[in-house]
């Protein structure tokens, strides 16, 4: 490996929080699962991702992943998250090799294994394929929602591709013709990956966005507060396209994360609609009927008519986006006129006034509304506040920290935010473990409320940050990771002075105990006192593995099961009740 593509790697590792002790062929399988998915999903992409991802050390495979709409989807019990919704469904295998070149009869058997995952007769039974297995037979249930179903093959190599026909060529086209005779697929993609284009995909995935285009037919908004600049206007769509479709013209799919409305597919009544107009031409309308595309961006280094936005996100529009990106090769669709509004403002708070109001008309759900909430912005105000003490920040943004040379080990994430959260403090470890959107449905009021101490969740970001400080120092940990929340929950129960309460949640209450002596104790103190001393966090966490141990956990998806949870939570009390006495 030449020295520009391992530093590459090893930034990339650091960066994730990765242990650097990892083996060179873990890491570039890594780098390589990373640098791939983050053009292919719209999701971020963090540690234990990829560690989910992975299949380690299985036949032939590297990394699986399977997207439903295009999100990651990470067991069988997220499956349930999209009912009633229709599915577009893509299914990633991944094998990344160090060694410079492509062998012919390496890709076949890759292929191969690929082949048999779907077969229903499967000639190799393997351990590591289990979860991503239950995600495809939970997927095979809801055939009848599925609008389209691809797959994604990628071969990855530090070597460079061949320009001329080789047998590889012949390979892929024969396992081609198998993958057809599956009857399953819209789409098939076999690629091969060179170090130039893997290189290129990575730059690409740690860069913020990038778009250079005219926006002649504009007026300028002038004088709003904390606004740099603010256009409103129309655009051809021979414009627009360089806003939603990179160098390969392919869609961007990250640039709708911080959109209120995931694509609802082209099947969609309201969709259906604007593809119509699109496909019999009537051009002239679209502007009239379509109420248009907002993009938020931190800058704009163009100048006079041609705008050049970095780090752009759009936040209203994603339906018509999507659409005029289905429709880019219908006859003149270059001269379709968007309705557009850009704002160049890093202003947070006016940020999330305009995701807001621009989609006052659509309905969406609190997951939508996580980042915008006013608990949200308390709560990275509350991490910041303490970062001299500790050192972590809260990102309420997707990669809010992408251009900052903050560890990802520093940082807590939206989702692990809530997940660590409801797992300490409403004991329901096997719900977040298994399907966050059973969360979000069923206990929406009683997380990320304005009336909520940030305290709490600060002390289970702690939790989990320093949960991931021992898996990077300690490798016997890693087999009680997929157990992490019951360990974050145990925790909380063996450190509390008093045992915690719903009410002790809101501003109005204090968490503290009249003790016999007098004093006064805030549970709240010991358990910030354990989290800030590595050896005595060591130490309790020791206690309760010890203690979940006890249960029988390591049975099929002990990991989401509530049976385990009731059991584990009498051992723990049978445990403090032990040392009270």
């Amino acid at each position: 490996m030449d020295s520009i593509t391992n530093a590459l790697i090893n930034n990339f590792i650091e960066k994730l929080g990765f242990p650097t002790t990892i083996d060179l062929s873990t890491r570039f399988e890594y780098f390589a699962t990373h640098s791939i998915l983050s053009h292919e999903v719209n999701s971020s992409i963090f540690k234990n991702d990829l560690d989910n991802l992975s299949v380690g050390k299985a036949k032939g495979i590297d990394s699986i992943a399977f997207c439903i709409n295009e999100k990651l989807i990470f067991n069988s019990e997220e499956v349930d998250n999209f009912a009633k919704q229709s599915l577009k469904v893509d299914a990633f295998f991944i094998q990344a090799k160090t060694t410079e070149g492509f062998s012919d009869s390496e890709t076949g058997n890759f292929l191969d294994v690929v082949i048999d995952f779907f077969s229903d007769q499967p000639k190799y039974i393997i351990k590591e394929f289990d979860t991503h297995k239950e995600i495809y037979k939970k997927i095979l249930e809801k055939i009848g929602s599925i609008r389209e179903f691809n797959l994604h093959c990628f071969y990855v190599s530090l070597g460079a591709k061949q320009e001329v026909d080789t047998t590889i060529d012949s390979t892929i086209s024969i396992k081609k013709q198998a993958f057809t005779g599956l009857n399953l697929f819209k789409t098939i993609r076999i690629e091969l990956v060179d170090k130039a284009a893997l290189i290129k995909k990575h730059k690409k995935a740690i860069n913020p966005l990038i778009a250079t285009f005219k926006f002649d037919n504009k007026i300028p908004l002038n004088n709003i507060q904390n606004v740099d600049e603010a256009y409103i206007g129309f655009i051809p769509f021979s414009e627009f396209k360089n806003l939603i479709m990179d160098e390969e013209q392919d869609k961007i799919k990250s640039l709708f994360n911080d959109n209120l409305r995931d694509f609802l597919g082209l099947e969609n009544s309201i969709n259906q609609g604007i593809k119509s107009t699109i496909e019999n031409g009537r051009f002239n309308e679209f502007s009239l009927l379509n109420n248009g595309i907002t993009v938020i961006a931190d800058a704009n280094n163009g100048r006079g008519n041609t705008l050049i936005l970095e780090n752009y996100q759009i936040v209203n529009g994603c339906q018509t986006s999507n659409v005029l990106y289905e429709c880019r090769n219908v006859k003149n669709i270059a001269n379709v006129l968007i309705p557009l509004k850009v704002v160049i403002t890093t202003d947070d708070t006016l940020r999330d006034s305009i995701i807001l109001s621009t989609n006052s008309q659509s309905r969406f759900t609190e997951e939508q509304l996580f980042a915008i909430t006013e608990f949200q912005k308390t709560l990275e105000d509350f991490y910041y506040s303490n970062k001299t003490k500790d050192g972590f920040y809260y990102e309420r943004r997707t990669n809010q920290y992408t251009n900052s040379n903050i560890s990802r080990n520093d940082i807590i994430e939206i989702k692990e935010q809530l997940k660590s959260f409801m797992a300490m403090f409403h004991d329901i470890p096997h719900v977040v473990a298994g399907n966050i959107g059973k969360v979000i449905a069923n206990y929406q009021t009683e997380f990320f409320q304005k009336e909520h101490k940030p305290l709490p969740y600060y002390i289970a970001g702690l939790t989990s940050i320093n949960w991931e400080k021992l898996l990077l120092n300690e490798v016997s940990y890693k087999e009680f990771n997929k157990y992490r929340y019951h360990i974050f929950m145990g925790f909380r129960y063996v450190n509390e002075d008093v045992l915690f309460q719903k009410s002790f949640l809101q501003n109005t209450k204090n968490y503290s105990v009249k003790r016999e002596d007098g004093t006064r104790e805030n549970s709240y103190d010991k358990l910030l006192n354990t989290l800030r001393n590595p050896a005595e966090f060591k130490k309790s966490i020791d206690v309760v593995i010890g203690i979940f141990k006890q249960s029988e956990y390591s049975r099929p998806k002990g990991a989401y099961s509530n049976p385990i949870t009731q059991e584990f939570i009498k051992n723990l009390q049978a445990y403090i009740n032990k040392d009270v006495e």
